[in-house]
Formats: C-alpha cells, sequence, structure tokens
C-alpha cells in the first residue's frame, strides 16, 4: 500500500512538474502604460505644456490689447453720437478721423490675432509631433530591449501587447507592463 501510495506521489510529480517549470511561458505588456508612464513621456509634456501655456498668454496678451483698441473704438463712436444728439456737428465730424483710425487698427488687430491663433496652433501642433514621435521611436527600442531582458529572465517564450492578446490560462500568461517600466525608468 505504502509503495503503491508512493508511486502515485511520484507520478503525479513528474505529471505536475512540466507544468510548474512552464508556469509563465508567455508575457504581456500594456504598451499605453508603459508610454504615458514612462519618465520622458512626462518630460516631454511638460515642456509641451510649459509651450501652450506661454503661447495662451501671448493669445490672451493679444486679446487684451484688441479687446482695449474695441472698448475705445465704441467710446468715440458713442461720443460722437452725444455730440450729434447735443446739434454740435463740428465737433463730432472732428472725432471722425479718429473713429476711421480706430476701425482699421482694430481690424488690422484682429486679422493679426487670428492669424497669430492659426499658427501658433499649427506651431504646437508640429512641435507636438516632433517631440512624442521621437519619444516614441526612441521608446520602442528601448521597451524591445528591455522586454527581451525580462522575458529571458523569465524563460518566456514570448512576449505580445496585452491588448492583442485575448485568451491564455492565468497560469501560462504573467503580466510583465511594472518590470518593464521600471527598467525604463531606471536607465
Amino acid at each position: 500500500m505504502k509503495k503503491q501510495l508512493l508511486k502515485l506521489c511520484l507520478a503525479a510529480g513528474l505529471v505536475v512538474s512540466p507544468m510548474m517549470a512552464f508556469a509563465f511561458e508567455f508575457g504581456v505588456v500594456d504598451a499605453g502604460q508603459i508610454f504615458n508612464k514612462y519618465n520622458e513621456t512626462q518630460k516631454t509634456k511638460k515642456v509641451l505644456e510649459g509651450q501652450k501655456e506661454k503661447l495662451q498668454k501671448d493669445l490672451e496678451s493679444r486679446k487684451a490689447a484688441v479687446q482695449k483698441l474695441d472698448d475705445d473704438y465704441l467710446a468715440t463712436a458713442k461720443k460722437i453720437q452725444e455730440l450729434r444728439d447735443a446739434k454740435k456737428e463740428k465737433e463730432a465730424q472732428a472725432l471722425e478721423a479718429k473713429l476711421k483710425d480706430l476701425r482699421q487698427q482694430l481690424a488690422s488687430k484682429q486679422g493679426e490675432l487670428q492669424k497669430f491663433f492659426e499658427e501658433s496652433q499649427k506651431a504646437l501642433y508640429e512641435m507636438e509631433e516632433k517631440e512624442m514621435g521621437a519619444l516614441s521611436k526612441n521608446l520602442d527600442e528601448k521597451v524591445d530591449a528591455v522586454i527581451k531582458q525580462i522575458a529571458l529572465k523569465h524563460k518566456m517564450k514570448a512576449v505580445f501587447e496585452k491588448r492583442f492578446f485575448y485568451y491564455g490560462e492565468e497560469a501560462t500568461v504573467k503580466d510583465i507592463t511594472e518590470e518593464v517600466l521600471q527598467g525604463l525608468n531606471k536607465k
């Protein structure tokens, strides 16, 4: 009886041990999480936010200048109307040239403001594309190296992007996203 129990335990051990040896045959990583939590991504986002804030302040300053001109224009137009209502046509006509000049300045400044807004948006978009594109390319190379290193350490047969891995037994799949992040942020 003891011999049979021993043989049964030994047989069970032989059956289970290969399964245990290959407990994590495959790995998965969340590329989006890696990109978002990577230190260099955070630094690049801060630089871009700084540029965005700088452009926003410049835009607000230009808007304030246009608003001041608009206020001056409206005040002058109101003054002319008041003079005409008070039958002071000569004084009203004297302000007509100023009103015309303010109208031209206002139209010019509004055009400049619109042009600045469009150009700054384009420049910001191009900068973001350039910076994030370069970061993404650089990150891809680094991620590949770190994933390979971790996969070899864990003796994994393959590592997949998490969103493309639809099914697998939990015992054979390991999420190595945090390990990859630690490896990247250490460098």
